[in-house]
């Protein structure tokens, strides 16, 4: 029995051998006794919540187990019985309410749980609160059986709990890029030669693995990626060979998703979303030459603290303040708060500002901003008053650079990297 478990294990779990080994020895050779606690950490899509479920599957006819997300368990009644669901008969239960850990104790003890084997899962167990898992990790104590272990699944270090808690820790390590390379060829599809397989996921491989290290999102990608690698072969454009004219007609589509990396969606819909970007660029670059600066002063106003208005655009004895540049910009950290809402006044007074020639306000002028708002690249909150009328820039950094570049205006001297 336990060298078919790891056995078992081992066949669906490759590059797993020490962590099998360890927890094997620990649950299933140790027929007596179980550790108090055990604490699995390692990387997400690692194999930690899916091996432990397949080996308490396995060994499912010798113990009780029960395996809860801790995610879901916002309160201590819904921790406790679940656990307790899962443990004991209906009969046994009979609709008891447990809101403390007290009476989860108590029922346990009244159930006589403590004359068998019991393993209870913790997974994403760091979404508990702290004394959640500190009393949990000495269960075994309180309920005075040897025979029950609690397991711990974290994608964090146990390091960020305190020392008083006491387990053993079973780490799971980040595949490296031959394993991936080496699970992935188990996925072959049966149509395909291994040759052809292999070269694709060379391609593929190298392509990916510098962005995502997730087995689960590398699976999903390849699956998609390889139905655009063939269809060259099966159109008789090129054969299984010729692998540089393969990998010109995939380019495109690795680019694709190496953009859409994590979105876990379907290839029509990337595309989908990738054209509907690249009209929206290119309909605001074919803009007004005065919407363009206003959509330039939007995306600053959007992105930068009114507080910073006064050094960037007061003029002094007709020129522009000299400005000094932030010493380094992160694009990305600006807009990871997404933009910020802003008035008619102070769009007004920014354009103003960047804008080179002296140019009267007239209607004409004004409609410029309703019809950046027509088309969607700037969002209007308010009654539609235009004394209360705020907005909000709909555009990222790229769509607005390039517009600067049409107009010579460069965009990344206005922006404080706050």
């Amino acid at each position: 029995m336990n060298q078919f478990v790891k056995d078992t294990l081992n066949l669906d779990f490759p590059f797993r051998e020490a962590q099998v080994d360890l927890l094997c020895n620990l649950l299933v050779n140790n027929q007596s006794v179980l550790p108090p606690c055990l604490f699995i950490h390692g990387p997400p899509s690692s194999g930690k919540t899916c091996l432990v479920t397949r080996l308490l599957h396995l060994i499912g006819d010798s113990i009780k187990s029960s395996i809860v997300n801790s995610v879901s368990c916002y309160t201590n009644r819904i921790l406790f019985e679940l656990i307790l669901h899962d443990l004991l008969e209906d009969t046994e239960l009979n609709n008891t309410r447990c809101d403390h850990f007290v009476q989860f104790l108590n029922v346990l003890k009244q159930a006589r749980i403590q004359n068998e084997r019991v393993i209870i899962v913790l997974d994403k167990c760091e979404m508990l609160e702290y004394n959640q898992i500190h009393v949990l990790s000495k269960l075994q104590e309180l309920i005075k059986s040897y025979e029950l272990c609690v397991i711990f699944i974290s994608q964090v270090s146990p390091t960020i709990f305190d020392e008083d808690i006491d387990f053993i820790p079973v780490i799971f390590e980040q595949y490296n890029s031959v394993e991936i390379n080496e699970i992935l060829s188990k996925e072959k599809p049966k149509k395909w030669s291994k040759e052809v397989y292999n070269n694709f996921l060379t391609v593929f491989c190298g392509s990916f693995i510098g962005n995502c290290r997730d087995l689960v999102e590398l699976k999903h990608l390849a699956n998609l990626l390889f139905t655009k690698y063939v269809e060259p072969i099966k159109d008789g454009q090129c054969t299984e060979l010729n692998q540089n004219l393969l990998f010109r007609k995939i380019s495109p589509t690795i680019q694709l998703l190496l953009n859409n990396v994590y979105l876990a969606t379907s290839l029509e819909n990337m595309e989908s979303l990738n054209e509907d970007k690249v009209k929206f660029e290119k309909m605001a670059l074919d803009l007004p030459y005065y919407a363009k600066y206003f959509l330039i002063a939007a995306y600053i106003a959007s992105f930068n603290s009114p507080k910073y208005d006064r050094q960037l655009f007061v003029k002094v004895s007709n020129k522009k303040r000299k400005i000094k540049p932030p010493k380094k910009l992160e694009i990305s950290t600006i807009e990871l708060v997404g933009p910020k809402i802003f008035s008619l006044d102070r769009l007004l007074a920014i354009f103003y500002a960047i804008i080179e020639e002296n140019t009267n306000m007239t209607a004409n002028l004004l409609a410029q901003i309703n019809t950046l708002t027509d088309l969607g690249l700037l969002i209007r909150l308010g009654d539609g008053k235009l004394d209360s009328t705020k907005y909000k820039c709909s555009v990222g950094f790229e769509c607005v650079n390039n517009i600067g570049k049409t107009v010579k205006f460069n965009i990344e001297k206005y922006l404080i990297d706050k």
